[in-house]
């Protein structure tokens, strides 16, 4: 589907903060009204059978699943320049909003393996396929999700960050799901179908990770190739084709569900200013920061023993070159 919206540059907090036209209760109210039913359909089944050769790349929304569905695809088109309309049906699928009349057990991509994405858990993936974890700081997903969620809810600034932060951490506690998620994924990081990745990782070594990535899908690449899908999987890249990775036929539908006018401008999945680390130590409340942080610490730390993502970021990559 061609989107109808043109792409635009969202202003992220505190640029973007308006005076919300709601109070707190409101805004509460409407989060879990517009929110929560799209939460829901990452608890749905999954009716769906990979093939061996399937890639089913997995992560908590805001945490690289555009990125690194475009390195499968760039490594499955050898760094071509991107053709389709939309990422998301025309060369991927969505298993957790699969459009109407596509079969995602038949259906036909380009390329000799197919490429699905989902936000569900671990135990609720369909197994058989192979599959791509990717992991990202919880404060920074928190915070991208802020602006992301403003456009696919079509809240229009009228919900504040605190608001926002408070309903993500406590109500719907997705951080505290993610580090759940990601204990699962760390005991399969060795299983020979389950290749484990780390967002600040993908931005600070992307040329291994996209060799890791060819290696594990088994795709043979000679030096120039893997340089193509750096460039063509780069940010500024991304950026260039921006309204080939909008959710715009999704906003549509989740418009039209909760009786809303769908937004007229689309911000989509790849923003000028986004992608980038750090930004919620930086804009995150205090107490929000040190609720997230008192999670890991029970979840992650008191398991594994890791302190912070860096810790285990580091473990993980000392793994991977006793490995290699």
């Amino acid at each position: 589907m061609v989107s109808t919206c043109a792409p635009v540059d969202y202003i992220p907090p505190p640029e973007f903060a308006k005076a919300p036209t709601w109070t707190v209760e409101q805004q509460t109210q409407e989060l879990e009204r517009r929110w929560i039913p799209t939460l829901m359909n990452m608890k749905k089944p999954i009716f769906f059978s990979p093939r061996p050769t399937d890639v089913i790349i997995a992560t908590t929304p805001k945490s690289g699943t555009t990125w690194v569905s475009h390195i499968c695809h760039q490594l499955r088109t050898k760094g071509a320049e991107p053709d389709f309309e939309n990422q998301t049906p025309d060369v991927t699928i969505f298993l957790d909003f699969v459009p109407p009349g596509i079969n995602s057990d038949t259906m036909v991509q380009p390329g000799e393996w197919r490429i699905f994405l989902t936000h569900h858990e671990y135990d609720t993936i369909p197994k058989g396929g192979k599959l791509i974890f990717c992991f990202r700081d919880p404060k920074d997903t928190l915070y991208s999700n802020y602006p992301f969620q403003d456009y696919m809810l079509a809240l229009k600034g009228r919900v504040s960050l605190n608001v926002f932060a408070e309903f993500y951490t406590k109500i719907v506690q997705r951080t505290a799901q993610s580090m759940r998620d990601l204990l699962v994924w760390w005991e399969h990081r060795h299983d020979k179908d389950v290749l484990l990745l780390f967002y600040d990782d993908l931005k600070e070594a992307h040329t291994e990770c996209v060799r890791r990535i060819a290696k594990f899908i088994s795709v043979y690449c000679d030096e120039e190739t893997i340089a193509r899908v750096v460039h063509t999987t780069t940010h500024t890249e991304m950026v260039r084709h921006q309204s080939k990775f909008d959710f715009h036929n999704i906003i549509v539908a989740l418009a039209k569900q909760l009786g809303d006018d769908p937004p007229s401008e689309a911000v989509g999945r790849v923003r000028k200013d986004g992608g980038q680390s750090g930004n919620g130590q930086k804009h995150l409340p205090m107490e929000v920061q040190q609720g997230i942080d008192q999670e890991w610490h029970d979840i992650i730390t008191t398991k594994l023993g890791f302190a912070d993502i860096k810790e285990m970021r580091a473990a993980w990559n000392k793994e991977l070159h006793t490995l290699v």
